[in-house]
């Protein structure tokens, strides 16, 4: 999608038009679940479904669309990452709290009592891209620095300045790093089968 109608679409999103706002939505939403999944690791991940993330995200953003300051496709996706980031970190704490509570419960159960299993949405239920899948066991395996470079500059389309002033490095390191880490991760997809 090019600026100028990202732009546009913006705009109208803002000024509560429901199909620009779909638009927008099918525009990011790979990218953001591909972002969430990778933010949140594959030990949080066994235990909560990035698609509940991800609807949660949109959810959230949809109810606060009037607060997007922004006006290009970067700075929605840039917005949508923070928002995830909150949701992600929401639902650590609330995963911890239940643990603590279930533990606690646990000593007071008498011997062989077991807790109900964990229950999935229907949501969560569908089968993610195979590919989606290949990127993210490659993004896994490199290291933190390129990681994070690749999700701020490709998944949150930051610019360099931005990505300088998280990383507390100069914007030629970040982009030298950048380069790296495509390299990297380019090996790590030709080693998968």
């Amino acid at each position: 999608m090019e600026r100028a109608e990202s732009t546009a679409l913006l705009r109208a999103a803002r000024e509560g038009s429901p199909e620009a706002l779909d638009r927008l939505y099918a525009q990011v939403g790979g990218r953001l679940l591909a972002l969430i999944r990778l933010r949140m690791g594959v030990t949080l991940r066994a235990r909560v479904e990035s698609r509940d993330i991800l609807q949660a995200t949109l959810l959230k953003s949809f109810e606060r669309i009037e607060q997007f300051e922004g006006d290009t496709g970067g700075s929605l996706m840039a917005w949508l990452a923070r928002i995830a980031e909150n949701e992600i970190r929401d639902r650590v704490d609330f995963d911890h709290r239940i643990r603590r509570d279930v533990a606690r419960e646990a000593a007071l159960e008498p011997a062989g009592a077991t807790i109900a299993s964990r229950q999935h949405s229907p949501l969560s239920m569908t089968i993610l891209n195979e590919e989606a899948d290949r990127l993210e066991r490659a993004m896994e395996r490199l290291e933190p620095p390129h990681r994070e470079v690749i999700l701020l500059r490709k998944f949150e389309e930051l610019s360099f300045r931005e990505i300088a002033v998280r990383m507390g490095r100069s914007e030629d390191a970040c982009r030298m790093l950048l380069a790296r880490a495509l390299a990297a991760l380019t090996i790590e997809l030709h080693r998968q089968p």
